[in-house]
């Protein structure tokens, strides 16, 4: 089974560590292969990682990426060059690689993960889980109401069928169209381009921060999704997540800062300790930005009414202001 990584040197710290949870957790498949596609990753990283395969008896190949023509625009803190390196894994990987299990850096793989490698993806090109999303942001980048709209921290990639594509080709026409429009960087121009090609994976695959720290009526209330999971499926998702994704919303602080609140943050730790970085000083998180200052204010606000505040204000009124202002 094939793995992939893609990041910069800063985050080898964290894929190191989702690394020893998916070998911790999944000792039983036989062939068990992971790549990095990393930008500029230090020697002493490299080391690092052949280490953690020597260990544990499997392979991590470091893959060295050239840089890509992305839009200035889209490369941020939260969405480094790194993050977009996942669409041009067709032509950076090995041919033989016929398909691949991405996982972001900020993931831990809870249990097995072999009954993935045995899905058919023969249909579609990307497959998911589903995100949390409001119907206006599907729309400004081009999508139907009803069309998937998937989160691109764990993707089950049909490499062969993504070679057939130029990729940076097809960013260019979709951004042509699209550029101002983006929110979610290489995720809404993942779900934009491969439109009519995405396939829908279990929730367990892919337990996102809301999902954890929210019920179900809330979060129908910050995000109004439309085209998304039941109760019961994500409810049971929850209960028994074989994928952990620890994505950033609103006031959660993730496992790797001093002072998060994570409800799932635990399991980070727990291989923390397992890997080379467990006495690595982690530092607090402080919100600075004016969202999060807003955020913090309607939070004083009773639940029921700061809960559709911030729906409003994230499902409606952020979806309208970028069509506007790409208008």
């Amino acid at each position: 089974m094939n793995i992939l990584y893609t990041c910069d040197d800063g985050y080898v710290w964290l894929m190191g560590i989702s690394v020893i949870s998916l070998f911790e957790n999944n000792k039983h498949i036989q062939d068990l292969t992971v790549y990095l596609l990393g930008e500029n990753i230090s020697d002493e990283n490299k080391l690092i990682l052949k280490n953690l395969a020597v260990k544990y008896r499997r392979k991590i190949f470091v893959i060295d990426v050239p840089e890509f023509d992305i839009p200035e625009k889209l490369v941020s803190a939260r969405w480094p060059l790194s993050a977009f390196t996942r669409l041009f894994s067709g032509q950076l990987l090995p041919d033989n690689v016929e398909r691949i299990l991405y996982l972001d850096c900020d993931t831990i793989i809870k249990s097995d993960i072999s009954q993935l490698n045995h899905i058919d993806i023969n249909t579609y090109i990307f497959y998911g889980v589903k995100d949390c999303i409001a119907k206006l942001y599907k729309q400004n980048i081009g999508l139907n109401t009803n069309d998937p709209y998937i989160n691109a921290g764990v993707l089950l990639i049909n490499l062969n069928q993504l070679r057939k594509i130029d990729m940076q080709e097809a960013i260019n026409k979709y951004m042509k169209k699209y550029d101002g429009f983006i929110n979610y960087a290489d995720q809404d121009i993942l779900n934009g381009i491969f439109k009519g090609k995405i396939g829908i994976l279990a929730p367990c695959y892919d337990v996102m921060t809301i999902s954890a720290a929210y019920t179900y009526e809330e979060m129908q209330l910050l995000r109004n999704p439309v085209c998304f999971y039941g109760k019961e499926e994500l409810a049971e998702a929850v209960k028994n997540p074989v994928i952990i994704h620890y994505t950033t919303n609103m006031r959660i602080i993730r496992p790797w800062y001093s002072n998060t609140n994570h409800p799932l943050a635990s399991e980070f730790k727990k291989y923390l300790q397992m890997s080379p970085w467990k006495n690595k000083r982690l530092k607090a998180m402080i919100f600075t930005s004016r969202e999060a200052k807003i955020i913090s204010m309607i939070d004083k606000l009773p639940k029921a009414i700061s809960y559709k505040l911030l729906g409003m204000m994230h499902a409606k009124l952020k979806p309208i202001y970028i069509k506007l202002r790409a208008n």
